[in-house]
């Protein structure tokens, strides 16, 4: 007995040498700080005991916060769209709209942007003007505050509309527009997350009246345009985007101050607002795949 004990043991050692290769030690490294007070011109100096492989650093200020390290949205934010447009040749008016709608069911046909229902928002923005059949420049709008539209829990959707009245000839028809810019952010305080901008949006070319000429969307500039190919008929085409989320955000960001290779040292560090902070060092260890975690923070108050 006491034999099959013995060879029982020798056998199991390598298996419980090989569970603990496989996990990786808990970091056992700690952070302290000489006072919790400091003033803006201070430089304060985190003491970092004991070991982490790697040291990840979140000082608590606006963007830099460890609780939002993995937050893509937020309802605390404001919807914001700038764009430039700039209109070409031609002489009619009014040719170019910019609709939005919530109700959108993604079904990108002359059916299903009839089912949905578009709100007008074009008067909310500056577009680009010349006279009868000239060459505009191109306008950038100011950024415009959309906060109002989002509705909680959807989607929106943007479009352009473009319509041209029946003409006799081409120098009396609908105008050339161009779209280079389309840039829309959900801005919070801590700053602008972009949703999507001119070539991200995912623009889809609707024909509605009119097959001889449709919205054309490119990867080069510029990225987005109408042009009526000299058509004397009535047309009208949409290019609507895809599903676009209001509330998206940027996750905030650490930063590395410990490498696996870097020796453990003190950290060093300078706020430049007053505040009370709350400051995250996040310690790993890893070993074949295998993360161990841990983490440590502090409350600074700086004058």
């Amino acid at each position: 007995m006491n034999k099959l004990k013995y060879i029982l043991g020798l056998l199991l050692i390598p298996a419980i040498y090989a569970c603990k290769k496989n996990a990786p030690d808990e970091p056992t490294f700690n952070v302290s700080i000489a006072k919790t007070e400091y003033n803006v011109a201070d430089s304060v100096e985190f003491q970092i005991e004991g070991y982490a492989d790697v040291i990840g650093f979140y000082s608590g200020e606006v963007g830099k916060e460890y609780r939002y390290r993995n937050r893509l949205e937020s309802n605390d934010g404001k919807l914001h769209l700038n764009i430039s447009t700039q209109v070409l040749y031609g002489t009619q008016t009014n040719n170019l709209s910019l609709l939005y709608s919530t109700d959108f069911d993604n079904l990108y046909t002359v059916d299903g942007i009839n089912k949905a229902t578009w709100t007008d928002i074009t008067n909310r923005f500056t577009l680009s003007s010349a006279a009868a059949g000239a060459v505009g420049v191109v306008t950038a709008s100011s950024d415009v505050d959309l906060s109002d539209l989002p509705v909680s829990g959807k989607p929106i959707f943007f479009a352009w509309r473009w319509i041209g009245q029946a003409s006799t000839t081409a120098a009396l028809g609908g105008r050339t527009w161009r779209v280079p810019a389309f840039n829309l952010t959900n801005k919070t305080i801590n700053g602008a997350s972009v949703i999507a901008n001119v070539t991200s949006a995912g623009w889809l070319a609707i024909d509605v009246k009119n097959t001889a000429n449709k919205w054309t969307i490119q990867t080069t500039t510029p990225f987005l345009y109408f042009a009526p190919n000299s058509t004397l008929n009535e047309s009208e085409d949409w290019a609507v985007s895809r599903a676009l989320f209001p509330s998206k955000v940027s996750p905030d960001l650490g930063m590395g101050i410990k490498a696996y290779t870097d020796r453990m040292k003190n950290y060093k560090y300078k706020f430049n607002q007053s505040g009370t902070y709350t400051v995250t060092f996040v310690g790993k260890n890893g070993l074949n795949g295998n993360i161990k975690e841990t983490v440590k923070e502090l409350t600074i108050t700086i004058k």
